[in-house]
């Protein structure tokens, strides 16, 4: 599928565009599991989870991972070439925002009119206007029947994330939970700590959001899934560590 598109649309390779925004993804995603659930833990090592960066880190997966999964969810190359091109204007827009030197920006405007330009005869330019912002991308990417997300449970989970990662007050309030604090001399407190199954349902967006995307592409370059699925499961199962009481045993037990 990708070689129709890419043959439809031989300025850039729409291909490595959705291989971009699966692998900020991932990286976010390996990053957290790298701190929380570590191949190797040393003896005292202790992992603390605090709301706002389980927050953060799974939003800026959600946010990267959707846009993949909006581009290559199109009904046809045609539509995928329009989906890349709304991408490619608005990553162009942002890039020039990020200018200080006003003919920088000017270079960049240019290269976004070049690229309206060139499309022009296919596309209108209300057809390939930029998303307005990240949750429209996310909740477009959930109209798959497939991904087990709803565009309501994403778009509220998200703003749990946006919420905590800019230092909003209501996070405080919303995602964490009292629990009983007991002390070395036996007496308790009532304290807040943030909700586990907030940080769980956050998480799980990221994931469920990111493998769906990793899977399309992956059938999208014409890959064996099922083949894959079974490297990915060998090349996991012989890096986790096991068990003290394990390693005597034998693989097939277990």
């Amino acid at each position: 599928r990708f070689a129709l598109v890419d043959a439809g649309y031989p300025y850039e390779q729409v291909s490595q565009r959705a291989r971009g925004f699966l692998a900020a993804a991932l990286e976010h995603l390996i990053f957290w599991a790298d701190y929380a659930a570590p191949l190797k833990f040393h003896e005292e090592q202790a992992v603390y989870l605090s709301l706002r960066p389980s927050y953060t880190i799974a939003r800026a997966a959600v946010e990267s991972s959707a846009q993949a999964v909006w581009l290559m969810n199109a009904a046809d190359p045609k539509e995928c070439i329009r989906r890349h091109i709304c991408l490619a204007r608005w990553d162009l827009q942002e890039y020039r925002k990020s200018k200080l030197d006003a003919s920088a920006k000017d270079v960049i405007k240019a290269e976004e009119a070049e690229l309206v330009h060139r499309v022009s005869a296919v596309f209108s330019e209300e057809q390939i206007r930029p998303p307005n912002g990240y949750l429209e991308v996310i909740r477009s990417a959930c109209s798959a029947d497939d991904l087990a997300l709803t565009p309501d449970d994403v778009e509220r989970l998200w703003r749990a994330a946006s919420g905590a990662a800019h230092g909003k007050h209501w996070p405080n309030v919303e995602l964490r939970t009292t629990v009983l604090a007991h002390s070395d001399g036996g007496n308790s407190q009532e304290t807040t700590v943030p909700d586990p199954v907030g940080i769980r349902d956050v998480l799980d967006a990221a994931y469920r959001m990111t493998q769906y995307g990793v899977l399309r592409f992956a059938d999208y370059s014409g890959a064996d899934l099922h083949q894959l699925s079974l490297d990915a499961t060998l090349w996991v199962s012989g890096r986790l560590p096991f068990r003290a009481d394990l390693r005597a045993g034998t693989v097939e037990q277990i």
